[in-house]
């Protein structure tokens, strides 16, 4: 294995691998001995010597402030006079291997790219090479941490109280059984599904998520009840029709399509029935048709 023996080397190396440690997240004078003690081609060294090392690298413009009793007295690097520029051909090649992530739409796997880019940005010069770097859409109004969060309790089946920013801007604390949490192409945005006794089955925007406000079961296994209705549809010249996965084609005729839906909740069949439209022909639940015929009606009034 290579040595250093040579004290300028040495130093050398020492601040360069001090400049990377500081790059990654604030860090204590003894995390940052501890991490020199590990490293194979560095001998340990005083603390007063990291004390000279952070004035070496000040001297050459890094901005890094000391901190204090509340952040464990950790070095942060404020500013990084190195930049870079990119060219157009590697820039693209960024921006290919965003929208690859974006097509495969593993939410996990955009944080971390967008974390990786959030630190090559700080090194570019362009600050438009920046922006097309960080422009990641929506799901950038979602808390990250909340939404790493939200994963661990999706895994575990967790049941916990979030509080919720609805559409209409009324904020409110939904219990819910946390089951999935998806991507939707269609608005660009991430949900988290699960299971709700207020509710029944919901799935909720993760931009309007803004807090867990705690844990109610973990590996909780909350028995919904689900209750079926039967609807149909219009038949347009025999073509084909997408259903959800609780639904089943239970008889097709020339002019029309009868369809059983599994559900759990009132609001969101009802959203689903009136999704169709005038091609809606038919509804087998009494109480939900004629939900469905007074949102109509009201409909009709306001445009009257």
């Amino acid at each position: 294995m290579l040595k250093l023996d040579n004290n300028i080397a040495q130093t050398g190396l020492r601040v360069l691998f001090l400049m990377q440690l500081l790059l990654k997240a604030p860090i204590s004078k003894a995390e940052i001995l501890k991490e020199i003690s590990m490293h194979p081609l560095l001998k340990n060294v005083a603390p007063d010597t990291i004390t000279l090392d952070i004035n070496t690298l000040k001297s050459a413009g890094f901005e890094i402030v000391s901190g204090n009793k509340g952040n464990n007295y950790c070095y942060e690097l404020k500013l990084n006079p190195i930049k870079i520029n990119f060219s157009k051909k590697e820039i693209r090649a960024f921006l290919l291997a965003k929208k690859a992530m974006f097509h495969f739409m593993d939410f996990r796997y955009v944080i971390s790219v967008y974390e990786t880019f959030c630190k090559i940005s700080k090194l570019i010069e362009s600050e438009e090479q920046a922006e097309l770097l960080l422009n990641f859409g929506n799901i950038l109004q979602t808390d990250f941490k909340i939404l790493k969060e939200l994963d661990v309790h999706v895994k575990h089946k967790n049941e916990i109280t979030i509080l919720y920013n609805s559409p209409s801007g009324r904020k409110r604390e939904i219990n819910i059984l946390c089951t999935k949490l998806e991507y939707s192409k269609k608005n660009d945005k991430l949900y988290l599904w699960g299971e709700s006794d207020d509710y029944g089955s919901v799935y909720l925007r993760c931009d309007h998520i803004k807090k867990i406000v705690k844990i109610n079961k973990i590996n909780s296994k909350t028995k919904i009840v689900l209750k079926s209705n039967v609807y149909s549809i219009l038949n347009k010249n025999n073509s084909t029709i997408s259903i959800d996965d609780n639904e089943k084609i239970i008889k097709i005729t020339p002019e029309y399509i009868q369809i059983r839906n599994e559900y759990s909740n009132d609001f969101y069949l009802k959203q689903k029935l009136l999704s169709y439209g005038e091609n809606l022909l038919d509804v087998d639940n009494k109480e939900v048709k004629e939900e469905l015929i007074k949102i109509i009606q009201s409909v009709e009034e306001m445009y009257s």
